[in-house]
């Protein structure tokens, strides 16, 4: 484990050179459409824009360390670094099925405002998507800032324009 947390402090202070941040983007925007897509057709994403500018300026400061950090530090940085010394061929699968996993988890312990999209099947396939990406890209990277802001990324446009519980 304390390899993991090594490899997790070195991912966290690598900076990803332009063609990694190029390769990220040109995996996530396609699954962030179809991520988006499914949301809309599941109708857990609806067009609903935040008008209080201050309120998302600190709610955009707030989402940047929880979820994406604290999730990303856990998930694709000791998980990833520790299952894929276990099981190399199955690490990047199992942390993110756990990613997958945590979703409900925190919905049904925490019950936070969104809990019941947390619990929609197509959300789980949504975050199965985004979990297999971002592990990717951590991968091929060996960067945590591709996945931390993709996440931030995505979770702030929820929330910021798409219908996303916003508190």
């Amino acid at each position: 484990m304390q390899i993991a947390f090594r490899q997790t402090r070195t991912a966290l202070q690598t900076w990803p050179d332009v063609k990694q941040w190029i390769g990220a983007l040109r995996l996530a925007v396609p699954a962030l459409a179809m991520i988006a897509l499914m949301g809309f057709l599941a109708q857990w994403l609806v067009w609903s824009p935040v008008t209080d500018i201050s309120a998302l300026l600190i709610s955009a400061a707030f989402l940047f360390f929880v979820p994406a950090l604290l999730e990303e530090l856990v998930f694709r940085g000791v998980l990833l670094s520790w299952l894929t010394r276990l099981t190399p061929r199955w690490g990047a699968w199992l942390s993110t099925l756990l990613f997958v996993a945590w979703h409900p988890v925190q919905a049904l312990t925490i019950g936070p405002a969104w809990a019941e999209i947390f619990l929609h099947p197509t959300f789980w396939i949504a975050t199965l998507i985004l979990g297999i990406i971002l592990a990717h890209i951590r991968i091929v990277s060996r960067s945590l800032w591709p996945v931390i802001l993709i996440h931030w990324f995505a979770v702030l446009i929820w929330k910021s324009l798409l219908g996303g519980p916003f508190y």
